[in-house]
């Protein structure tokens, strides 16, 4: 089970140091910003729902290791990268989405919903959670 747990922790945090630091800015710098965009928002959110099944998963060998696989810091790690996930994936990334779409119809977007801003939040938010994914692999047993 340990090998279990170490080994989708190590996927989950290095596809996370991968895709956010590397691959991303590699398309931005190789493509059109639209094709880039395109490409980079789907590989959030498969990182996104990726990384939701890997908390699911690893909590789920944590409960049959009976608390032992992942310890207190461990679980809390999961439980607060997955909160990340879920708060940057079904908060943050509708009100970028409903922005793209305003500017993309040649309409105003409100204040609250610029593009820009909601677009710094999530990087905030991506970068605690790759943080907590180091962390993760230094605590899981």
């Amino acid at each position: 089970m340990a090998v279990l747990v170490r080994l989708v922790a190590a996927l989950w945090c290095g596809a996370l140091w991968t895709v956010g630091p590397l691959v991303a800015p590699l398309l931005f710098s190789q493509l059109d910003l639209a094709h880039a965009g395109a490409v980079a928002a789907s590989l959030f959110r498969l990182l996104a729902l990726g990384g939701l099944a890997a908390a699911v998963l690893l909590l789920a060998f944590d409960r049959l290791a009976r608390g032992l696989a992942l310890g207190v810091a461990g679980r809390r790690a999961v439980l607060l990268m997955a909160v990340g996930v879920g708060v940057g994936q079904f908060g943050i990334l509708p009100v970028m989405d409903y922005a793209r779409n305003l500017m993309a119809a040649g309409q105003p977007v409100p204040a609250w919903a610029a593009f820009d801003l909601w677009h710094g939040a999530a990087s905030v938010i991506y970068f605690l959670v790759a943080l907590l994914g180091l962390r993760l692999v230094a605590v899981v047993r």
